[in-house]
């Protein structure tokens, strides 16, 4: 038996008992969505403009963790701006 409820006590584990006291203090009650993707679809595009010339699709869409499929679509969007 742990002395923090379930989703603590993983936080606990990970980070220690000094950050898992600042999130409850902060967000005790909350309701947090975490996103499936990282990073924003600026920073992305950014790194896809970074490395289009010597990359291939596949390279960075496991770059970004985007699908082949999206990043022929921003690579379309970076070049029409």
């Amino acid at each position: 038996m742990g002395k923090y409820n379930d989703v603590y006590q993983l936080f606990r584990d990970m980070f220690g008992e000094k950050i898992v006291d600042k999130i409850y203090d902060n967000f005790s009650g909350s309701s947090i969505y975490f996103p499936s993707k990282l990073y924003s679809k600026e920073y992305v595009l950014s790194k896809i403009q970074e490395n289009m010339d010597h990359l291939t699709i596949r390279e960075l869409a496991r770059l970004t963790g985007y699908s082949e499929r999206s990043i022929r679509r921003m690579i379309n969007e970076i070049k029409d701006r």
